[in-house]
């Protein structure tokens, strides 16, 4: 078996610190004067447990591979930064492959960063895990890597060993308070990475508080497997917030997606995307996110630079449940094209296009379809940091909620991802862009 040397070159830059937010700050050890620029060659393997401290900045110069068994651990207020190359081949990323685990544990004032070295969507790869919880087919190459060009003895393949097989529970780790931007590098036309990447990964792992900032694909997407997330941020990124296939069978709440309007998207952006899978099979399992309150926010006129599709998309023989969530500003509302069982209770949504809150279908009368202007939020195309995604009366507070009996999830007295009063996730400490 071929084994790549695990090279640091480093290098000592003098500047003060500030990370790529516009307004990091904290008193951590992150905040020093000096800080080591440690790069990480193309094609690097990482097989022992390793710690990237953030008394450094690491400039990954193409893929970094973490094999099993080892972990990688990214200390809070630590950047890494992806450098961009024109062949989309040598495009930078971190891949944590099966077995493998990586433990990137921020603070809400000190995240762990991963960013483009240029600063331009697509300018790097993204972040992605693999790992061997089911899926509803043979294992899978990860979307967005060549398995051409990948090292000798690296397995970029992610499932469980055959169509619903797999460990359920299978740890690819933990993120917490992470912020990935400007990621969504492509090897080829609709075969790109995504800021967050997650093939196959169980419900050991844990994710919460993570940001997907400005990226050129998707911001987080799911491919099978069965992990669940709390607390995510989707910022501008160019094609879906939330996508969902091939058979994932997780649990997500609390989470937020709004749109920048000076930014032109994709031919087919959505807040939410759910297939079974490409084809629209019956293969098991079948693909079923479980969410509940999501606040997917497109713009006042349904479009950006170019248009906007629906603020939910479910099709393709895709499973569903969507509870508790506030959704508008698109052309389409809640586009339900798929006949499988779903569940969608106490939401409430608006479309900018005339009697297309939900589309092709008849809701359960839980379900409040609202003109944007009637939605009663602060300011609902305001600024996402502040309080303005927040309700402050009607449809969203109205005392209608869908009550959880599954005690993983947290039972509110609001519908969508933020409180009605006072402080909230979103708003508290300095790790959302």
């Amino acid at each position: 078996m071929k084994k790549l040397i695990f090279l640091f070159v480093v290098t000592i830059v003098s500047a003060l610190f500030t990370g790529c937010s516009n307004d990091l700050t904290d008193e951590g050890p992150a905040n020093v004067a000096t800080k080591a620029t440690v790069t990480i060659p193309h094609n690097t393997i990482i097989t022992s447990d390793v710690t990237w401290s953030n008394t450094n900045e690491y400039i990954l110069n193409g893929k970094v591979y973490v094999k099993a068994p080892a972990t990688l651990t990214i200390q809070a207020g630590t950047t890494v930064k992806g450098v961009y190359n024109a062949d989309p081949e040598l495009a930078s990323a971190l891949i944590v492959t099966r077995g493998a685990k990586i433990s990137a544990i921020g603070t809400f004032t000190n995240p762990v960063i991963l960013t483009a070295q240029n600063g331009l969507e697509g300018g790097w790869g993204g972040l992605v895990l693999l790992g061997k919880a089911p899926l509803n087919r043979v294992d899978q190459v990860i979307e967005g890597i060549n398995p051409s060009v990948v090292p000798s003895g690296v397995d970029v393949y992610y499932g469980g060993g055959g169509a619903g097989l797999g460990d359920a529970e299978d740890s690819s780790g933990t993120l917490r308070y992470v912020r990935v931007e400007y990621a969504g590098a492509k090897i080829s036309e609709a075969n790109e990475l995504n800021a967050f990447t997650f093939g196959g990964v169980g419900r050991g792992t844990t994710l919460d508080h993570l940001q997907a900032y400005r990226g050129a694909d998707d911001a987080f997407e799911f491919f099978g497997g069965t992990v669940d997330a709390k607390y995510l941020v989707s910022t501008a990124t160019d094609d879906d917030a939330f996508d969902f296939d091939f058979g994932y069978q997780g649990r997500i709440q609390f989470a937020v997606s709004t749109i920048d309007p000076s930014l032109s998207y994709s031919s087919d952006p959505n807040g939410i995307e759910c297939d079974n899978d490409g084809t629209g099979s019956t293969a098991e399992p079948f693909t079923h996110p479980t969410l509940s309150n999501f606040t997917i926010t497109g713009t006042q006129s349904g479009s950006a630079l170019n248009a906007l599709k629906s603020a939910a998309n479910f099709r393709r023989n895709a499973q569903f449940t969507l509870v508790n969530s506030v959704l508008y500003g698109f052309p389409s509302g809640v586009l339900k094209e798929t006949v499988n069982p779903s569940t969608l209770l106490n939401n409430v949504v608006s479309s900018t296009v005339a009697n297309q809150e939900f589309n092709t279908f008849t809701p359960d009368v839980s379900n409040l379809a609202r003109a944007w202007n009637n939605l009663i939020l602060s300011s609902p195309f305001g600024a996402y940091r502040s309080t303005a995604l927040q309700p402050t009366g009607g449809a969203a507070i109205d005392g209608s909620y869908y009550s959880h009996t599954d005690a993983w999830f947290t039972n509110t007295q609001y519908k969508g991802a933020l409180v009605s009063i006072g402080a909230n996730w979103l708003t508290q400490g300095l790790w959302v862009r």
